[in-house]
């Protein structure tokens, strides 16, 4: 029957039928009119109209294509009563809707002539103007009873209502994702500023890689992180530290070309491996713990510095329905830029501050942190010493062996220093030429009296093998405990004193200054 004609022209006869099926129509149009009512979501608006379809048309299947007729790669599809295994057959009813839309095809009927597998087995569509920029395409099939014209026209009730709801929906999924973009790169911009200030300050490479890392995680919503180190001599990435993530140092190392993270660094180049713990290149490992969920969405990006490749930074996700996208991974790439910049402020900081030739801290450093440990000395009362080294007859030694002999005394006596302190407490410093010299928090003269004699005899048990020659050298020790209202000049030239007394007394030996 024609349900587009007016009452007047239809007979007497058909009528009443004629008036049934007009108001199914109403009836249709008004709960169309409904969905564009309710729904604002572009997803949740098709989804709703596509259920709608089936079940006014008793039919399988379902689909939806909303495109821009200019960037056909902006562009929404979903289908509904398909096998989600079925790739070819959704493949196959995109590209029927795309060449409706393409060639304007507009409507379109087929039935079922014999019997097929393949689906859609027989469907009906309408193409239609949703704007002057966008285009789509409703269609339904796989129905046993044939399809007509007067489920044409019902078709074409459906697209009359949507059209402008389709529209709102689609403009409004753009403006979420230009929010969106603005969004995370607001977030970019003020994650930028904020380690930028971080870089200014006086923090290790690691406290400050693992604070950047953490604010990285803002940036993208992956789940876990981590650094991994490279070490030149054994050809290895190491795990420093991890983010998100239970893990086993020891457990995570790979030689570099290997898993995901070695071949990043190798190929120097950023990794996006959207399939995660299943790309053949990714190397799980074995630990004690449980129930960790698996990585479906990794993210490698290497980490090379001037040049030189420094390590590789990991970003993770265990959530199925999130992925790293190369916006995000643009993003990331800022990261890695920041921690570039980091390692190479706290190479020239280190630079700075230690002395080349031994690794120890430079008399500057040492005035800076002496003058810091005073100030508290004084502020709670506690002990603080320091202790003056000095080989004996070095002079002599460097004129009798040659200066590379003599480099290899001053290298190994720091050695010992640094083996005989608290890692973390005690500072060791070279003072100049074959002066060392020792911050003790904490201790009293007494205390620095035994520290100062332990160390003397170890060097004086070392011996060092040169060209041939063995080496042997002592030294002498002077120390000072601090005293309220001591400058640090005084305190210095004090320690001095009691090394001058313990040389002139014949060396090898150590002399605590009077109080």
């Amino acid at each position: 029957m024609d349900l587009t004609r007016k009452l007047a022209d239809v007979s007497r006869t058909e009528k009443s039928l004629f008036l049934k099926k007009k108001l199914r129509e109403l009836r249709l149009v008004y709960q169309v009119d409904h969905i564009t009512d309710r729904y604002k979501n572009l997803v949740s608006l098709s989804s709703a109209t596509l259920k709608l379809a089936r079940k006014f048309f008793k039919c399988e299947v379902s689909a939806i294509l909303v495109t821009d007729r200019v960037a056909r790669h902006r562009q929404f599809y979903l289908a509904l009563g398909l096998d989600e295994s079925d790739k070819d057959t959704s493949f196959r009813l995109k590209e029927l809707m795309h060449k409706s839309v393409t060639f304007e095809a507009g409507e379109e009927i087929v039935n079922r002539l014999q019997p097929v597998t393949a689906k859609p087995t027989d469907y009906i569509l309408v193409a239609f103007p949703v704007s002057e920029q966008l285009c789509g395409c409703l269609l339904v099939g796989n129905r046993e009873k044939t399809w007509d014209e007067e489920d044409l026209h019902y078709l074409r009730a459906i697209v009359s209502q949507i059209d402008n709801g389709l529209e709102h929906a689609f403009l409004k999924q753009k403006y979420q994702r230009s929010r969106t973009r603005a969004d995370r790169e607001t977030r970019k911009l003020s994650f930028v500023y904020e380690i930028s200030l971080s870089l200014g300050k006086d923090e290790d490479f690691s406290s400050l890689c693992r604070r950047i890392l953490e604010s990285a995680m803002q940036l993208v919503d992956v789940n876990r992180c981590s650094f991994m180190s490279y070490n030149r001599e054994k050809d290895e990435l190491k795990t420093e530290f991890a983010i998100g993530i239970p893990f086993t140092r020891s457990q995570i190392t790979f030689k570099l070309g290997e898993g995901l993270a070695g071949t990043a660094l190798k190929e120097g180049r950023p990794i996006l491996a959207s399939r995660g713990g299943k790309d053949v290149r990714f190397i799980p490992y074995d630990n004690n713990i449980e129930n960790i969920p698996s990585v479906v969405n990794m993210a490698c990006l290497p980490l090379i510095v001037e040049g030189s490749p420094l390590g590789v930074l990991n970003f993770s996700s265990t959530e199925p329905d999130y992925a790293v996208t190369n916006d995000e991974l643009a993003a990331l790439e800022v990261v890695t830029q920041l921690i570039g910049l980091a390692w190479q402020k706290q190479r020239l900081y280190q630079i700075s501050i230690k002395d080349e030739l031994t690794g120890m801290y430079s008399f500057r450093f040492f005035k800076t942190r002496l003058q810091e440990e005073m100030h508290r000395a004084s502020r709670y009362e506690s002990a603080l010493s320091i202790v003056m080294f000095d080989i004996d007859f070095f002079k002599k030694f460097n004129d009798k062996y040659g200066h590379m002999a003599g480099n290899l005394v001053l290298r190994e006596f720091a050695t010992i220093l640094n083996d005989s302190v608290r890692f973390g407490v005690d500072i060791a410093a070279r003072f100049g030429g074959e002066e060392f010299a020792l911050i003790l928090p904490g201790t009293s003269g007494e205390g620095a009296f035994v520290v100062a004699e332990r160390i003397r005899q170890a060097v004086e048990k070392t011996t060092l093998s040169f060209e041939a020659h063995s080496l042997h050298v002592t030294v002498s020790g002077g120390v000072r405990q601090f005293a309220a209202g001591m400058t640090l000049e005084e305190f210095i030239k004090s320690a001095d004193a009691a090394l001058y007394e313990a040389k002139e007394s014949g060396r090898n030996r150590t002399k605590v200054a009077s109080a």
